[in-house]
Order: structure tokens, then C-alpha cells, then sequence
């Protein structure tokens, strides 16, 4: 049975959250029912974000052992690369926009000279698992991967084609009957404005 996962939202902390609970969630519940989940359908648009929380749901997919299908529908940037890499199958409409970049590192504070190396040590770890990853998939050269990251890479679905990112371009519906089919919806948390008051 497919589960399907839109997920529309950036790579954060949150979402990633709620992404991995509800599959999990899900996955048990159609084992109880006696229909148990064997493929997850990733259906994604996302600006990117954290790049830890990318690869933490990249091997959770892996990890799940079940086929996984993604889906490129708007833009796959940065972070969301990760999501997208876990399909066996990856297939994008033919407008989708796919980014691939070095990790970068929000500082705030006072650090001292250990600290600031230990900050450079660990982005350079994150930018390694990332181009590993996006190697192994496009079956590309590590050292091609990580010149193509650190300046930055903007790919139209054609090009993500040509670079073995994307296996199928397409408008055509991978799914052909949703009756019954579980679906999960990922967004990005809602922030709450503060209340205005009119002082007289």
C-alpha cells in the first residue's frame, strides 16, 4: 500500500518532527489494519534549511526499508536535496527547480578561537555528508559533487536529468487511485502575529 507525504514546507527542526512521527504513526496503523505501507511517495517543495535535519531524514527513509518515490513539484532546494536523494525512483514535473549549495552556519554570540574552529570543523562535516550523498545518487565523482556545491548549482528538471538527480520528467499523476490512500500533509509552522491594541 502507498503512503503519501506532501511535503511543503522547509527543512526544519519541526517539521522533520512531524514528518518522521506521523509516518511512523501511520505505517503502524496500516500494519494493525492488515494493510501494511510499502512504498512512501514524496511529494516535495521546499526552500531547504537545516541541513542536520535533512540527512537525519534521509536516513530515516533509507533506514525504513520500503520503496521511496520522490517527486520534485516546485523547488528542491539546499536541505530538501536530501529528501529527494532517498527515492530508489525520482521523478519531477518538468518546472521544478533544484538548488545545491555549502552548508552555511548562523553565529551568534561570543566565541572564542576553539570554538569558531570546532563551528568551521563541524560545517565541513555536514558539507561532506552532503556531497557523499548526492555522489552516491547521481553516481558522480566526489570531487565533481563538491566543486558543483560549493558554488552553488541551480538545475532546471533537464539539467538535474542530465547531472543523474532526476530519473523521469513528467506531468503525468504517479498515483492513479487515491481511494483509501493515507496521505500526510508537512507545512511550515504557522506564526502567530501578535494582537494589536489601540491605546486611547
Amino acid at each position: 500500500m502507498q503512503l503519501l507525504v506532501n511535503f511543503y514546507a522547509n527543512v526544519l527542526d519541526t517539521t522533520i518532527s512531524d514528518f518522521i512521527r506521523l509516518v511512523t504513526q501511520i505505517s503502524a496503523q496500516q500494519s494493525q489494519k492488515g494493510k501494511p505501507i510499502d512504498e512512501i511517495v514524496l511529494q516535495i517543495s521546499s526552500s531547504g534549511g537545516s541541513s542536520d535535519h535533512g540527512l537525519l531524514a534521509y536516513n530515516f527513509l533509507k533506514q525504513s526499508g520500503l520503496k521511496i518515490t520522490t517527486i520534485g513539484m516546485g523547488n528542491v532546494d539546499s536541505a530538501a536535496i536530501m529528501l529527494f536523494c532517498t527515492g530508489t525512483t525520482r521523478i519531477s514535473v518538468p518546472s521544478c527547480r533544484f538548488l545545491i549549495h555549502e552548508a552555511t552556519a548562523t553565529i551568534q554570540g561570543i566565541f572564542n578561537a576553539n570554538k569558531l574552529k570546532e563551528i568551521v570543523k563541524v560545517t565541513e562535516r555536514i558539507n561532506d555528508d552532503y556531497c557523499t550523498v548526492i555522489a552516491s545518487v547521481c553516481n558522480k565523482k566526489l570531487t565533481q559533487v563538491k566543486s558543483d556545491v560549493m558554488k552553488s548549482t541551480v538545475m532546471s528538471s533537464e539539467s538535474a536529468s542530465k547531472y543523474g538527480l532526476v530519473n523521469i520528467i513528467t506531468e503525468e499523476p504517479y498515483i492513479k487511485d487515491f481511494n483509501g490512500l493515507p496521505v500526510i500533509g508537512i507545512n511550515n509552522p504557522i506564526q502567530i502575529q501578535p494582537q494589536q491594541h489601540t491605546q486611547i
